[in-house]
């Protein structure tokens, strides 16, 4: 049993002879065996191609070829519990199939949506291996929490989160076992959910084994994967020059061995130190099959991936058992259990290395003649004086990977059991209890080391240990009846969940040996700190729908959810979530005749959903604190009683048309989000206690509105399907806006600062009534000073007395850079601030190709975004002329700085880097300006595979091979751009030092790239 799209063998087959219950299923492979007499018909079915009737004759082999049937292919597709044909789906609803996940390279489960999705806007935070991913369905949903959907794993319940380590919470889920991904998006799809599908669901669903023989199957995937473009700095000839060139204005001793740059060479080329070619592989076992009324899926995995960078890397093995048994006529079994344990190494994010890497001094070698690790040193210089510059360059990248242990070691077990009995026709039952239990421990070593200049004299550990559970009943009782041409399913739903977490940290100082990474080798004093942290969630919910079709041309859904959460007050525990959907079939009218449109759905839904917030928000919670007397406790937060629900109310209208036998598919939809009661956390002044030592947090509180309008529309073509070719598209194209509405304050601003102790100066992002949230805030930069007679003109800084500083050399002067004055007063300060970009895309999608010819599939995927703008903080931070003056290196740029004769013209009028300027009273370099706000818009190939089904034929001779591939890929082949950093996709921040509240989103401070993938892979059917 073949397909006649590529000929490949078909499992799961079933084969029956005409008018009985004999029949079988094909294996693996494709082939069954079956006994039947020469006047036998034998009827052969399989969800999604054209059933065919085959007489037996006198054949003892019978080959049959199926077709792809284009009328009834998906024709069952997995909604929020539950299932429907995709003709009566009234929602907005994406699958995306196992086929299509195996033709990407995915360490994890979110990457095989992007570009695949419609309406779905995917990024990676980091390229780092097994990094966070960004999912956002439908726009920004939340100011403050989160935008992340809601993953349903065969039946658990996973809420998607971000985080600044890097780290994905998805990870341990192995894409191959995957069977289907559902995204819900349409509001009669994830209100059933209630407070947990506002961000969009994805339900997920992992492969069961089918009757029939015993399928085992064994698959290699082998990859290298690339170093990033490198980025233009200075080689050590470009450094020494503009050393020369920074004493000659500065005054000060030339270093003997930069007296003459030109007999030098490139020095020390940091990041092709840092990024090399890296391998990832990965082993996958399956063992499949079983009986009519007992069938099982096994697996096992084991994937290792090196990172590019030094410092990084990624494990995970997890093996799977999915059972299913019709234990009786009326009671049906099934499990499902996954375990997967989980290694990364996260030092390169974590440490900053990139950016080390960049500013590193091409000067200084990786390691020294005798084999340490180099540093900045100090000099003599000529005239016998000291040059200590170097003490301000970073510490050796190389070294810093290399000697740091940064791990996270986290075990998970995910599964459930279910049971469903059938209490009368059309009348079941079904019970199921699912669970999610996870483990963490991480370890943070940082021994001593002296690079030169950088050292660390005192070794330190830290340690971190989580644990988190998670538990859901559900009892569902449904009712389906056909009668005549009237179709109603009603089902009533009980649902009750709850999850805890707790941690604990633990450090010390003090090690006497680098070789001995055990928290009992530290010193036992004053630096050892503990901490830690624990905290739960509960929820119940009750939940009831209404399916009725008519004709299959009228089909309306009603549904109604109520969640009572332990987040909120006696007075607001309790949320409601109304929805209501409607389709009509024009097609099926019998008024309707036009021949070339198969079908034709108009669709209408509107539905609530809402947001709980993180829980503790009604009580002030409290910290211990040491006082003279020992221990006590201080209130960690202002609690807030009447904290209550976030809802969005979402409307959507929607078409599916098809054209040509649906060889043509169009779906398009367009919806408007309106979020009431908006959670953001509160801004106090200091003298409320906010800030400082022992401070006590602001409160969430509800705090304004907000509104998202957005179009998605999907096109899938069979461009062509002639003998053993065929050529199918799919583009999906899509757009968001989220615009704030209302903000209940005095201010109407929120900010989202991050630390200006680490970015420097203070990075903000702000949210303002009439602008989308958290766009980029700083000066509009128009170039630079060109002459003494402009700056006089112009706009200046002010001193304290708010008097502008005066023109000259040591003051403003030619060179500078010019900043607008938006209030016309005169004076450059913070009143001059403004919006000057934004992180969130206009439009984004991607555009899939598959070809198949006999046993060959070749498949390419674009994906690409559109309008969104990324702040080049890595530009920003290596464009600074004067840090020549403290060690580091920077981008070629700099060195076209504004050249100024001492009669002030400038002797280079092109450029934009301004001046170098001991005092910098322009603050040229320490304001965050619309320079460094680039077009992150980009198109990536970011797949071409090509895969070829060995012919059964080859292997008819072998006695346990029954079926081969094999297959070559690229992945992230190029990107079309013109962002100047390594990487235009650029989600969230990923790094040190920043949490989750405040963390920078669209800003390149040193993002770990995302880079090529060349595969090849094999599998084989016993």
């Amino acid at each position: 049993m073949v397909s006649a799209t590529d000929n490949s063998g078909m499992p799961g087959v079933s084969v029956v002879v005409k008018g009985t219950t004999n029949g079988a299923s094909t294996d693996a492979n494709g082939n069954f065996s079956l006994e039947a007499g020469n006047t036998d018909v034998l009827v052969v079915t399989f969800i999604g191609y054209v059933a065919q009737e085959v007489t037996v004759g006198d054949r003892s082999t019978i080959n049959v070829s199926l077709r792809e049937d284009a009328q009834t292919l998906n024709e069952v597709v997995v909604t929020g519990y539950g299932e429907l044909r995709a003709s009566d789906v009234p929602s907005a609803q994406t699958t995306i199939g196992a086929k299509a996940i195996e033709r990407t390279v995915n360490t994890t489960v979110e990457q095989a949506i992007q570009g695949r999705a419609p309406g779905v806007y995917v990024t990676q935070n980091t390229g780092a291996p097994g990094g966070g991913i960004s999912v956002n369905i439908r726009g920004i949903n939340s100011i403050n929490g989160s935008n992340e959907p809601l993953y349903v794993i065969d039946g658990v319940q996973v809420q998607g989160s971000t985080s600044t380590s890097g780290v994905n919470p998805l990870a341990s889920l192995n894409p191959t076992d995957i069977e289907s991904m559902d995204i819900l998006q349409g509001p009669s799809a994830t209100a059933i959910y209630g407070s947990r599908g506002t961000n969009g669901v994805v339900l997920i669903t992992t492969k069961r084994g089918k009757a029939g023989d015993v399928r085992v199957n064994y698959s290699y995937l082998t990859s290298v994967q690339t170093p990033p473009k490198e980025l233009e700095v200075m080689n050590l000839r470009e450094y020494a020059q503009m050393f020369n060139e920074y004493k000659a204005l500065a005054g000060g001793a030339i270093r003997e061995d930069f007296l003459d740059p030109s007999l030098l060479g490139e020095g020390t080329n940091w990041q092709r130190e840092l990024f090399n070619n890296a391998p990832m592989n990965k082993h996958q076992l399956n063992l499949s099959g079983g009986s009519e009324s007992t069938r099982f899926y096994l697996s096992g995995e084991y994937l290792d991936q090196q990172g590019v960078a030094v410092g990084s890397g990624f494990d995970r093995a997890s093996v799977r058992l999915n059972l299913d048994s019709k234990a009786r006529k009326w009671l049906t079994l099934g499990a499902n259990l996954n375990f997967a344990q989980t290694n990364e190494q996260i030092s390169t994010t974590q440490f900053d290395i990139i950016n080390n890497a960049i500013q590193l001094s091409p000067a200084i070698p990786v390691r020294n003649l005798d084999g340490t690790f180099g540093g900045g040193e100090r000099r003599l210089n000529p005239d016998g004086s000291p040059d200590d510059a170097e003490q301000f360059t970073p510490a050796n990248p190389i070294g810093l990977a290399n000697i740091i242990t940064n791990d996270m070691v986290r075990r998970r077990i995910l599964g459930g059991l279910n049971a469903t009995v059938n209490l009368a026709e059309g009348l079941e039952f079904r019970t199921s209890f699912n669970a999610d239990y996870g483990t963490g421990a991480g370890t943070n070593f940082q021994p001593t080391y002296t690079f030169g200049f950088q050292r660390n004299i005192i070794a330190r550990l830290d340690i971190r240990n989580e644990t988190n559970t998670y538990w859901n009943w559900n009892q569902m009782l449904q009712y389906a009846k056909q009668f005549g041409k009237h179709s109603l399913t009603v089902m009533a739903t009980h649902e009750s969940q709850e999850s805890t977490w707790q941690n604990t940290t633990l450090g010390r100082r003090g090690f006497n040996t680098n070789e001995v990474i055990d928290i009992n080798a530290g010193e036992q004093n004053a630096s050892q700190t503990t901490g830690g942290g624990q905290g739960d969630w509960a929820m119940e919910s009750y939940l009831g729908r209404i399916n009725y079709n008519f004709g299959d041309r009228y089909i309306i859904q009603g549904a109604f959810r109520a969640d009572g959460s332990a987040n909120f007050g006696p007075e607001n525990r309790w949320g409601y979530f109304p929805s209501i959907s409607a389709a009509w079939r024009v097609s099926e009218e019998p008024f309707f005749a036009v021949p070339v449109v198969s079908d034709l759905r108009l669709r209408f839904e509107t539905g609530l959903t809402g947001n709980q917030g993180a829980g503790g928000n009604i009580y002030a919670r409290l910290n211990p604190y040491p006082t003279p007397w020992g221990s006590g406790f201080l209130a960690a937060n202002y609690p807030n009683p009447n904290f209550k629900w976030e809802e969005t109310l979402t409307n959507n209208f929607g078409i599916n048309l098809g054209l040509f036998e649906n060889r043509v598919q169009l779906e398009a939809d367009y919806y408007i989000k309106k979020t009431d009661n908006v959670i953001v956390r509160s801004s106090l002044p200091w003298y409320m206690g906010s800030t400082g030592n022992g401070s006590v947090q602001a409160p969430l509180v509800n705090f304004g509105a907000l509104q998202n309008k957005g179009w998605s529309a999907s096109l899938n073509t069979i461009n062509m399907d002639k003998g053993d070719f065929k050529w199918e598209s799919n583009l999906n194209i899509s757009h968001f806006k989220a615009e704030v509405t209302q903000l209940y304050t005095e201010s109407s601003i929120v900010a989202r600062n991050a630390p200006d102790w680490y970015i420097q100066p203070l990075w903000s992002q702000r949210t303002v009534v009439g602008e989308s949230p958290w766009f980029f805030y700083g000066f509009i930069e128009e170039g630079i000073f060109q002459t003494v007679e402009e700056v006089q003109a112009s706009a200046r800084p002010a001193d304290s007395q708010g008097k502008p500083f005066p023109v000259g050399q040591n003051s403003v002067w030619v060179g500078d850079v010019k900043f607008r004055d938006l209030n016309g007063d005169g004076i450059i300060n913070e009143l001059d601030m403004t919006k000057i970009g934004s992180p969130w895309p206009k439009y984004f999608g991607g555009f899939t190709n598959d070809f198949s010819y006999k046993g060959f599939n070749l498949s390419v995927l674009l994906t690409g975004t559109f309008g969104n703008d990324v702040y080049n903080y890595v530009r920003f931070r290596n464009s600074n002329p004067n840090n020549i003056n403290v060690g580091q290196n920077m981008f070629r740029e700099a060195r076209d700085y504004a050249r100024v004769n001492t009669e002030g013209v400038l002797e280079n009028p092109g450029t934009n880097v301004p001046r170098l300027s001991g005092g910098d009273v322009n603050k040229n370099f320490a304001r965050h300006t619309s320079k460094y706000v680039e077009d992150g818009s980009f198109v990536r190939i970011k797949n071409i595979s090509l895969n070829y089904n060995v012919p059964t034929t080859l292997l008819a001779k072998t006695r346990f091979v029954k079926g081969a591939r094999v297959g070559v890929s690229a992945q992230n082949l190029y990107t079309f751009t013109k962002y100047t950093g390594y990487d235009p996709e650029v989600g969230s921040y990923v790094g040190p030092n920043i949490g989750n509240d405040n963390a920078p989103i669209g800003v390149d401070t040193g993002r770990y790239p995302i880079t090529p993938i060349y595969s090849f892979n094999f599998g084989i059917d016993f």
